[in-house]
Order: structure tokens, then sequence, then C-alpha cells
């Protein structure tokens, strides 16, 4: 059976540490050691998921022994084993940082179950820290990110500015031509950079009276060259006649930008037809937004999971489990909904979010 944690044993009794550690092998990686002082110098040089400490030793108090591992590595779980005499003892060393305790003579079961739970506890953990590490990453990014831009728009405003100087010089036709194309093209830059910076921008918490679709169009534009890049097709049909309402212009666009950088992931390696559509449309009390892909479908029995935190269906690396719970809060936040579709034509998420005037608010 392939191991799924390591395990330190530490107990004075050669017996019952060599029993413990049969109830263990074969599902955890399992060292054993005779006394607290031990134990301390092993977690030095060693990781471990779960300690199991005897609250009775020879050498040092397992309470003593259990401050000083969290001392040395808060990190590994630290289960007591004690006796019925020293119960109370075990329970003051739970308010030190152990997670459980078991009293001697346990049954193998109860043991394993114990021990399983403190891996499970690790694991989760252990994650949670990974995640953090990946956002402070991408925090950094995102910040190396926009000083890039904020250098990039410097020269970019120089260019449209000698591009628009030579267009009024007398030249010829194609000289001129080539010109508005260079001038066009760096106004796109331009708008750009403009987009990303204000997307990554941190957004404030407030509300605005705004359009749904101006929030859809400069979050596409900040995506639309790498999906033609990938050989996706883009369909927008926003509808003109939609109603202002009240809500967090940022706070929308990544929504959007969420949802269309999930349907892009999902969509680059697909053999199928690559179809990115955004329709919205609206009713006396709601928005509607439509964006579809016709990507891999979602299976079944993940529908009811792909809006909870960490769950991801991405390869490790691609993704944080976070997009779309976050999704959810904004919408949520907003007295709105976000609901999902699967079907053999693709994937559809559908945003609900209420149409609120301004005067109504104040």
């Amino acid at each position: 059976m392939e191991t799924e944690g390591s395990v330190l044993i530490v107990d004075d009794e050669l017996g019952a540490r060599e029993s413990m550690q049969r109830i263990l092998n074969g599902r955890f990686s399992v060292s054993t050691v005779d006394s607290g002082t031990k134990a301390i110098e092993i977690v030095k040089e060693r990781n471990f998921d779960v300690v199991v400490l005897d609250i009775v030793l020879q050498d040092i108090t397992g309470i003593q022994a259990l401050e000083r591992i969290k001392q040395i590595e808060p990190s590994p779980e630290v289960m007591m084993v004690t006796a019925n005499a020293a119960v109370n003892t075990a329970k003051d060393a739970m308010r030190l940082g152990a997670y459980d305790y078991i009293e001697k003579p346990f049954k193998i079961n109860e043991f394993r179950e114990a021990v399983s739970r403190g891996i499970e506890r690790r694991l989760k953990a252990s994650k949670t820290e990974q995640l953090l590490m990946h956002l402070e990453k991408l925090s950094s990014i995102g910040q190396m990110s926009s000083e890039i831009l904020h250098e990039l728009a410097t020269p970019i405003t120089g260019v449209i500015g000698y591009s628009e100087f030579l267009l009024a010089q007398q030249s010829d036709g194609i000289i001129k031509d080539s010109l508005r194309k260079i001038n066009a093209e760096a106004e796109r830059c331009q708008t750009i950079i403009r987009n990303i910076l204000s997307f990554a921008r941190k957004s404030e918490s407030d509300k605005h009276y705004i359009n749904i679709n101006d929030a859809i169009l400069k979050t596409i534009e900040i995506k639309v060259y790498q999906l033609k890049l990938d050989g996706i097709e883009l369909e927008l049909n926003l509808d003109p006649e939609l109603p202002k309402t009240t809500a967090n212009f940022g706070e929308i666009q990544q929504v959007v930008v969420n949802i269309v950088n999930n349907a892009h992931y999902s969509m680059k390696n697909h053999y199928g037809e690559r179809i990115l559509s955004i329709n919205t449309s609206f009713d006396s009390k709601d928005i509607y937004v439509k964006i579809r892909n016709t990507g891999p479908t979602i299976p079944e029995d993940k529908l009811d999971l792909i809006f909870e935190p960490y769950f991801t269906t991405k390869q490790p690396g691609n993704g944080t489990g976070l997009g779309l719970s976050i999704c959810r809060r904004i919408l949520h936040e907003h007295n709105g909904e976000i609901y999902v579709d699967s079907n053999e034509g693709g994937v559809t998420f559908i945003l609900e979010i209420p149409i609120v005037i301004m005067s109504m608010l104040q």
C-alpha cells in the first residue's frame, strides 16, 4: 500500500512503540524513538506530518517535548497518548498545540483513525501554505507587471505623438498609410495597457452606476489577442439597450476575466471547434450575462463542486481553485447569482445581476 504521510512515534516502552508501528506500517512511513530528547533532535533534522507523543516519558515529560517540538517546527500535528490518570494533562497539551489525544489501552481502528485525522489536517495545512505562497508570488508578479506596463506607456505615448506629427507633414500615400497603421496599433497598445492597469488596480468596495457591457468590452480587450493566437473565435452579442445598474466595475471585470480565462484554458488544446461567445440580455429585474465556450464539458459529478474554494480540474500549477468561488462571492455581494450549464455543446456560465437604479439607494 502506498504511504500517505510520515509519522514519528515517541514512547519509552519498546512494546508500545512496536505495537503502534505495526498498526501504522503499510499506510504511513513510520519512525520511532524512545525519549522526548531524541524526538526533539530528530524533528530538527526531518519533517514529520504527525508526532505520536506519550505523556509520560523517563527523560522529560510529554508536555515539555510538545512545547519544544512546536518551538522548533510548528507544522507537525501532535497527538498525545495517555493513561486515564493523565487525561487532564492531555487536555492541557491540546491547548499547547496538540490536535488530539488517545487513552491506553486503545483499539487498533481507533488509533489508526486518530493518526489519519492528523495526516489529513497536515495535508490541508500544507495546501493552504502552498496556496498562500503562490498568491504572494502572484502578488509580486502583478506588482512587477504593473511597473513594466507603466514604463511601456511612456514610449508608446511617444510613438503616438511622433506618428501624429509625421502624419501632418507632406508625404506620399504609401508612407501616410503606414503611419496611420503605426498610429492605430500604438493607440491599441495604449488602450490595452490602460485596461490592464485599471483591472489590476485595487477596486474600491463602493458601487457606481455602470453599464455591464462596458465592463465586458474593457475586459475582453485584454484577452482578444491571446484568444486569436490560440485559434479561439470570439462572438459578442451585447444588447445595446442593456440598462445600467449599480455595481462595482472592477469586481464585474474580475468575474468576467476569471470565466474567460477558464474557457480559454479548456479550449486552447481542444480538437473540436473553439468558440467563446458572450451575450447580454435583461428582463424587468435582472441583467443576464451568458459566457459560453465549446470546450470539454464538466463531468456531472463535478458540477456541484466547481464553486467550492480550492477545487480545480486544472493540472497542478495552472490554477488555485479560487477563481469561481470568488466569482460566486462577488455575485452574492451584488445580490446576484452565478449558474453553470454543461452539455454536449459546451459549457455556459450565466451571471444574474440585479438591476439597481441609483435613486433606489438614496
